[in-house]
This record gives C-alpha cells, sequence and structure tokens, in this order.
C-alpha cells in the first residue's frame, strides 16, 4: 500500500509506495534544525563556493558534512581533470525521473556560477502521461512533488559538477494528478521505462544517470521482473549504440523495506533492486566520505549506513551473474552482484545543492545514491571525451582494473556494512561496497583505454 514520503529525522526520503524507493532526494528537512539551516543559507546570490561561514551554520543546524561539490571535484580527482582540458566537452550526460523543479535550469546557473564552472548547456525533454491525460501542475505543497524537485536538481547539478562541459539533458516523466500525491506508482513505473526506451532510441546521450530503484522482492516482485525482462532488450541497444548506463543502487541497505517488515512480524528479506542489477548497467553505491575544508580524506572512505539509510548491495534473484564478475564468484555465487563502484552518499557526509523551494533559495545538503550515481555518470563522461568516443557499458573494464597490482583507480572499501541485516565490507570486492570507491584522475584513463 502506498506511503507519504518518510522523514527520518535529518532525511526526507523522496518517494513512495512499497514498490519503488527513489533514491537520493533525501534532504535536512522537516525540522526545525533543517528550517533554521534553510534560512541561514538562504541569499539572493550564494557565496562563490558556499564554503565558509554557509557551510558553518548549515552544519551547526543539521549536524551533517554540508560538504560542496567544489570539495567532492577536489577528492575524486575531476578538478584536476578538468584543469587539464578533460571537462566533458563534446560529450552529453542525462539524467531520467519523475516530476522535475520548475526552477531546475534556474537553480543550475546559479550553481554553476557559485561554483565557477562553465555555464551549463541544459535541455529538458518532458514525457506527458500518455492517452490525453493531463500532466498534474506543480504543486509546493505537495510533499512528494517537492522531493522529486530536489531529486532533479541534484542529478543535474552532480552531473555538471562532475563534467562541467558536457551537454546536460534531464528526461522528466510527469505524472497525472492520481499518482502526483502518491509518487511512483505501477503506473508511474511504466511511464519511467517509456522514458528509457525514450532516452535510448533518441540517442542523444553519451551517458543515461538512472537514480531511481525497483526492489526486486515485495509486492509488486512480479512487476519488476516483468519490466527487467521487457528492458532487458533496451539496455542491450543501449550498448549496441555505446550508451553507458549507470544506476543507484538504492538507500534502505541489503534489505529494502525492512521497518515495514519488522512492524508486521516479518523478518527482512535481502534484495537489490532493478535497474541497478541488469548486467548491462553500472551500480553504484554509496560511501561515507570524511573531508577538511580543501577536500582532502581525513579518514579510509566506509560503507554508508547511518541515521539517513544505507546503500543497496546484495545478490539478484532475476539476473544471473555476467562474465564481468566471474573474477568475483566466490562472492556474488551464480548471481549478478551489487554494486560495481560506490562514492559519497551519506547523511552525515552530505553534499548541498542550491535548490529553490517555491519562491526561496538556499543551499540544501543531499544524501543518496542519487548523488553517487550522477557523480560517476559525470565521471565516466571524462572519460569518453578522453577516448575521443563512446564507451558503452564499462563494467568489464572496472572489473580488469581491479586485477592491476595498483588497482588503477580504483580505491578498496574494507570497513562497513550496509544495514542491520548488510553485508560487510573486506578486501576486495564485496556486496556492501562493489570494487571500491574511484581515484577517477587515475580511473578515467583507464576507462578511457577500455577492455
Amino acid at each position: 500500500m502506498p506511503h507519504r514520503a518518510r522523514t527520518v529525522r535529518a532525511a526526507l526520503a523522496c518517494a513512495t509506495g512499497s514498490v519503488l524507493l527513489a533514491t537520493g532526494c533525501q534532504t535536512v528537512a522537516g525540522s526545525q534544525a533543517a528550517q533554521q539551516a534553510a534560512t541561514a543559507t538562504a541569499m539572493p546570490t550564494p557565496t562563490t563556493t558556499a564554503t565558509g561561514p554557509v557551510r558553518r551554520l548549515c552544519t551547526k543546524a543539521t549536524r551533517t558534512g554540508c560538504y560542496t561539490f567544489d570539495q567532492l571535484r577536489q577528492v575524486y580527482g575531476a578538478k584536476a581533470l578538468n584543469a587539464k582540458g578533460t571537462d566533458g566537452e563534446g560529450t552529453t550526460v542525462a539524467a531520467l525521473n519523475v516530476v522535475g523543479s520548475p526552477h531546475l535550469a534556474e537553480d543550475l546557473k546559479t550553481f554553476s556560477s557559485a561554483m565557477r564552472l562553465p555555464a551549463p548547456d541544459l535541455t529538458v525533454v518532458r514525457q506527458s502521461p500518455g492517452r490525453g491525460r493531463r500532466a498534474a501542475p506543480f504543486d509546493w505543497k505537495n510533499e512528494t512533488m517537492v522531493a522529486m524537485a530536489r531529486e532533479a536538481t541534484l542529478d543535474v547539478q552532480a552531473l555538471h559538477a562532475m563534467a562541467p562541459k558536457a551537454g546536460l539533458r534531464f528526461y522528466q516523466v510527469d505524472l497525472e494528478q492520481r499518482d502526483a500525491a502518491k509518487g511512483i506508482t505501477p503506473r508511474a513505473m511504466d511511464l519511467i521505462a517509456r522514458a528509457i526506451r525514450t532516452a535510448v532510441a533518441e540517442n542523444k546521450a553519451d551517458v543515461l544517470s538512472l537514480s531511481f530503484v525497483f526492489p526486486e522482492t515485495g509486492d509488486q516482485s512480479a512487476h519488476v521482473a516483468r519490466l527487467y525482462r521487457d528492458l532487458r532488450p533496451v539496455f542491450d541497444e543501449a550498448a549496441a549504440k555505446g550508451i553507458t548506463v549507470v544506476a543507484a543502487s538504492g538507500d534502505e541497505g541489503a534489505a529494502p523495506g525492512a521497518a515495514e517488515a519488522a512492524k508486521a512480524g516479518r523478518e527482512p528479506v535481502r534484495t537489490v533492486s532493478w535497474p541497478a542489477s541488469d548486467p548491462g548497467v553500472t551500480a553504484v553505491g554509496g560511501t561515507r566520505l570524511t573531508l577538511d575544508d580543501r577536500g582532502r580524506r581525513r579518514s579510509p572512505d566506509t560503507v554508508w549506513n547511518d541515521k539517513g539509510g544505507a546503500t543497496g548491495g546484495g545478490t539478484s534473484v532475476l539476473a544471473g551473474r555476467p562474465d564481468y564478475q566471474d573474477g568475483v564468484r566466490k562472492v556474488t555465487g551464480e548471481h549478478r552482484g551489487v554494486p560495481d563502484v560506490s562514492l559519497t552518499a551519506s547523511a552525515t557526509g552530505s553534499t548541498m545543492i542550491w535548490f529553490t523551494h517555491d519562491r526561496t533559495s538556499s543551499w540544501a545538503p543531499m544524501l543518496g545514491t542519487s548523488l553517487s550515481a550522477p557523480l560517476f555518470a559525470g565521471l565516466t563522461a571524462l572519460a569518453a571525451q578522453q577516448a575521443d568516443k563512446r564507451l558503452g557499458p564499462v563494467n568489464a573494464t572496472l572489473y580488469g582494473a581491479v586485477q592491476a597490482a595498483d588497482r588503477s583507480g580504483l580505491v578498496d572499501v574494507v570497513n562497513g556494512v550496509n544495514g542491520e541485516a548488510g553485508y560487510r565490507a573486506a578486501p576486495g570486492y564485496d556486496l556492501a561496497s562493489g570494487l571500491g570507491t574511484v581515484d577517477a584522475a587515475r580511473l578515467v584513463p583507464v576507462l578511457a583505454q577500455g577492455q
């Protein structure tokens, strides 16, 4: 049964019913501390990098990292690559999600100026509910719509931060009025699937980032299994066209719906989510970063697991083990293992976007694997620029790279567990962090070279 967006003290999870957990659209919201943070960080024009007083006020009010994308660009190596001309120029990166934001383009321009990045080139492609149905008008009193607006804003700002000269496309799936308050219903799931087909058929994006998750087990498992079967040829088509597809692994650990199961007196069930579980998709999980003001690590990354949620990870019941995971079969068994790589997603290490809520703009701290997925998608665009061609699926290259003595830009994550019923990180590949996190300055050339 659909439920309203959940509030986890300092986190609002974006979406929705028992069918889908839309990831990443989680922000410090709904509390007095959050309101203080919004007031403290609201201004007509943001400071140059959202550092200094803004960060301190946000951190004090929310007790989260309130990191900036400038810090993320530093720690992942994008800043060094950009300085040498690897900045995404000539490539196109895309995100796809429901509802979007009325201020998406305006907020992206302000964000870009604040981060001292090149002016963005954003195209929004809207998909109607179809069959003559009217899209619901945006309502700032609708919590689900507002959460989705943050999601869209996070997607495009993360992509732009990593690949600042890449063209941007946002595929916006409009919902009917009856679905707008419920979030992602089975009807909306089918609209999302149609939008994926459209994005692949248009063939405009070199890299496509997907920040939504459909758990493989649960009340709608048959519907999710049908989506998996129906979209398998579409992801094969994307691969044939050279499109790299990246997807978030999820924000509820190794057992999505565990809280609901506990209330019902059921044992939590380990599962993963589609589309991250598709073998043609790079599944991106979440880590906890600990940074200083200059974007340098204070300590090694750990698996994301805190008050805001935990990274998705485990083995698929829909997809068998792909060839590229043969080397980690002792971990995955005969099934597709998720995630493949992991980047920042935690609540305690939150990252700020520039977001306009109705007529009030502020820096909003965000979390979730809908942050980590577009971050990796943007870095993949840098590799496509270096290669001067599309890369298509990159998983075989990633799993091949980890065999190198220096791991070729993959940094092992060895501590943490993804939720109460989760998997522990360990040396090498694991179901909590995948192959680990990334050093793009070293990994991008490896991806560019390919298998």
